[in-house]
């Protein structure tokens, strides 16, 4: 009887990492933002964001410093989307939020704890007061997960290919 009890503790225990809350850790799979119930990546066209979210954006322009073309942003209620042009379009460089309404794969959003990003995404590639920066991979140009920190508290969560 004391074998089966701690055979169906140890099961519970086992299966218990099986559902629920993903795993802890980084990795590329983690480099999107659902905004307004879409999942964004950056590099996607902006025309996806549109269709998405709709015409009720404020927009503005400049001149490319990196690219030949204008680098726009489309600023919405929840999150704010800046573009580069490329051969493909316009596509995001940056999606940046400080809004509940954006969150991340693992449900951290502006208002989460630090604690709470640490626990769902571990220890960070780069860290400051201010700041907690994911990367997937050290090439130039290669997307970052970033948290802009109040204290202990997220104020902002955004994806960037722009170097931080």
């Amino acid at each position: 009887m004391k074998k089966l009890a701690i055979c169906l503790a140890v099961l519970c225990l086992t299966l218990s990492g099986c559902g629920g809350q993903p795993a802890a850790g980084f990795s590329e799979s983690d480099l999107t933002l659902t905004v307004a119930g879409k999942e964004y990546h950056t590099r996607d066209n902006i025309e996806t964001v549109i269709e998405a979210l709709g015409e009720g954006y404020r927009y503005a322009e400049g001149k490319s410093c990196d690219y030949d073309g204008l680098d726009k942003t489309y600023t919405y209620e929840a999150a704010t989307f800046y573009t580069n042009p490329l051969a493909a379009g316009d596509l995001l460089a940056e999606i940046y939020s400080s809004s509940p309404d954006a969150v991340t794969s693992k449900g951290i959003k502006a208002g989460s704890s630090k604690a709470d990003v640490l626990a769902s995404y571990g220890d960070p590639t780069e860290q400051d007061d201010y700041l907690l920066i994911y990367r997937a991979s050290e090439e130039i140009g290669s997307p970052a997960l970033c948290f802009e920190l109040e204290g202990d508290t997220v104020t902002a969560v955004f994806l960037t290919v722009d170097p931080v």
